[in-house]
């Protein structure tokens, strides 16, 4: 009987163990919880940028499309035609039809060089990248209409400014 009460006194722990291993448990909880907190916060960060660089992308896809349909591109104080971007008296820029307001886009800058026109998106967020690209003119064969007469640079200044473009007749 006395051998069975000397196993039992040896199979557990001291006081010091305990402590050890619920310092050494504590820590490593604490590790993974900041990892998990910190994945989460740049995940929502992320998941911001993710869908303000989208809207900036969906207003550079609805510039292309209405350029490659254009046959008259004009820069005017007022929006109209069949399509317009640009800016209004207060900064805000705005896209008809439909009067949707982009509040990521800063600034629109524009050059036409021959038939060519070429375009950058600057967003309001740094952290974003800036969306540039170019279109030919295919069905831009308007006799009236004046390179040198186009005002190329941005359309943030002198406000407000639009870019309005006019589609061929269906």
């Amino acid at each position: 009987m006395k051998k069975l009460f000397n196993n039992h006194d040896k199979n557990g722990f001291t006081l010091v163990e305990l402590l050890v291993s619920l310092l050494i448990s504590g820590i490593l909880i604490f590790t993974v919880m900041t990892v998990f907190l910190m994945s989460q916060k740049l995940y929502i960060h992320g998941e911001g940028i993710s869908y303000k660089q989208k809207s900036i992308t969906n207003v550079e896809t609805e510039l292309q499309n209405s350029l490659a349909k254009a046959i008259e591109v004009r820069v005017d104080q007022t929006a109209g035609g069949d399509y317009s971007i640009g800016f209004n008296g207060a900064g805000d820029c705005n896209i008809d039809p439909g009067g949707y307001v982009s509040d990521q886009v800063k600034d629109i800058q524009l050059e036409i060089v021959g038939d060519t026109m070429s375009y950058k998106l600057i967003p309001k967020n740094s952290a974003m990248s800036t969306l540039s690209g170019g279109i030919v003119l295919n069905n831009f064969d308007h006799p009236d209409f004046d390179h040198d007469g186009f005002v190329n640079g941005s359309l943030k200044t002198n406000l407000p400014k639009y870019l309005v473009v006019t589609f061929a007749a269906p």
